[in-house]
């Protein structure tokens, strides 16, 4: 059960921002308890999910190791190692925008957010009885608490970088974080690591932090161009060996050369970490309480840093802004066509206005009912594992391309609540016979 269920919550997320991510070479090593991956390239949309008008122009982790003791969980800790994490962004253009690209990017992330917030509950509930439910949850809940305190996570090689010539394309600048090494173990309440027993009400995690930094340089020299917009040119950036030993040298060390290289907005900081965090849900504990250690913590921002970032965000603002207007937006400029500008700019402020009006009529209550009936049946159908017809399933995906994720959610466990209601998946055993009867 376990087994099946770490490979799904990986195939998900690895899915969501590997490219071209091999989920057979997953699973086998999910079920020897050994999982190495290497060299896994970012998609282009993989930090959608923050909603930034941003593009990855080249990402990759070089490695990925899983150790999961499966013949023991309640003795040994599961082991998690990253090492050699690179990314390179830069903002999107607005010349670039494509309406159908943004659309399908925006429903990915929408689906896959309302997939992974129901992974973990429908695989532990669906097809069970409330008897069988309640001993699931309390089994599964008791072996993950025991995961969760023990866990042990090791990330080193860390370098995430910004570049922007859009912004301002007189003053190039970059924007980085980048981190040797951090760990976190378990301890026990003299912070003393070790293996922890789930009968504690209190999980003890010790953090060790080696040198992170944040760093802003102004007019610097970029290492790809600046633009979002040629993040599928690979003749425009360098090579991955290249790339990657970039990365790797500019990431900052106690001892370091690269220290004068760049403008810290935080400096170098190493330290520790003892984290408290409480199990018992009582209301007059905090439910985490933080012991910092840290050598120094230096804050730092210039003139030309507070110039980009004021730039920085006014793009950002401009694009966010604009965005929801781009499907309206003539293709001739102002000048070659006014009056089709003029239109845009009047049809842009009567549909707020009309679409706010339309919420509160009517025929939109009885779309609302007509479209939450509809997609309860269908979604009801689809997990009592019926085959859906081919205008059943179009109809099903542009409902969910139409609703806002809140729906979905929302529909989406009403009709759970249904299908609990009729048993659906739950075998009952079969009746005794009697001598009598027989």
């Amino acid at each position: 059960m376990l087994e099946g269920l770490v490979a799904n919550l990986l195939n998900r997320f690895l899915g969501m921002y590997v490219r071209n991510f091999d989920a057979k070479q997953l699973n086998v090593g999910i079920w020897s308890g050994d999982v190495k991956l290497r060299n896994l390239e970012l998609r282009k949309e993989a930090l959608d999910q923050f909603h930034l008008p941003v593009n990855v122009v080249e990402g990759y982790i070089g490695e990925l190791t899983l150790s999961i003791p499966w013949s023991n969980l309640r003795g040994k800790p599961v082991k998690v190692n990253i090492n050699n994490v690179f990314l390179l962004a830069s903002p999107k253009e607005d010349e670039a925008y494509n309406a159908e690209e943004e659309e399908r990017r925006d429903h990915a992330v929408k689906m896959e957010k309302l997939d992974s917030a129901e992974l973990l509950k429908e695989r532990n509930t669906e097809g069970m009885s409330q008897e069988e439910q309640a001993k699931n949850q309390s089994f599964t809940a008791s072996l993950t608490t025991a995961i969760i305190d023990n866990v042990q996570v090791t990330v080193k090689s860390v370098h995430i970088r910004y570049e922007d010539s859009v912004s301002d394309s007189g003053h190039p600048f970059a924007l980085g974080v980048t981190l040797q090494e951090i760990s976190a173990v378990s301890t026990d309440e003299n912070w003393r690591p070790g293996f922890i027993q789930s009968t504690s009400g209190t999980t003890h995690k010790l953090a060790t932090l080696g040198s992170l930094a944040i760093y802003w340089n102004t007019d610097t020299t970029l290492l790809g161009t600046g633009k979002g917009s040629d993040a599928d040119n690979k003749e425009k950036t360098p090579d991955q060996e290249t790339l990657m030993a970039k990365f790797r040298e500019m990431i900052v060390g106690g001892d370091s050369p690269k220290v004068n290289e760049h403008q810290f907005i935080l400096k170098p900081i190493t330290g520790r970490a003892g984290l408290e965090m409480d199990k018992t849900g009582k209301t007059d504990r905090p439910k985490l309480k933080a012991r910092l250690l840290f050598d120094e913590l230096g804050f730092i921002v210039d003139e030309d840093q507070y110039r980009d970032a004021l730039m920085l965000v006014d793009l950002f603002h401009y694009y966010i802004r604009h965005q929801e207007y781009k499907k309206m937006q003539p293709k001739a400029t102002p000048k070659e066509d006014p009056r089709a500008w003029l239109q845009f700019a009047g049809k842009a402020v009567l549909d707020k206005i009309h679409d706010r009006n339309k919420r509160w009529s009517w025929a939109f209550f009885k779309e609302r009912r007509d479209d939450r009936k509809r997609y309860i049946e269908l979604f009801k159908k689809k997990k009592k594992d019926e085959k859906l017809t081919a205008p059943e399933t179009e109809e099903l995906d542009k409902l969910e391309h139409k609703l806002s994720y809140e729906d979905l959610r929302f529909w989406r466990s009403l009709a759970r609540n249904e299908l609990r209601k009729e048993n659906v998946g739950v075998k009952k055993a079969p009746p005794k016979q009697s001598w009598s009867s027989w």
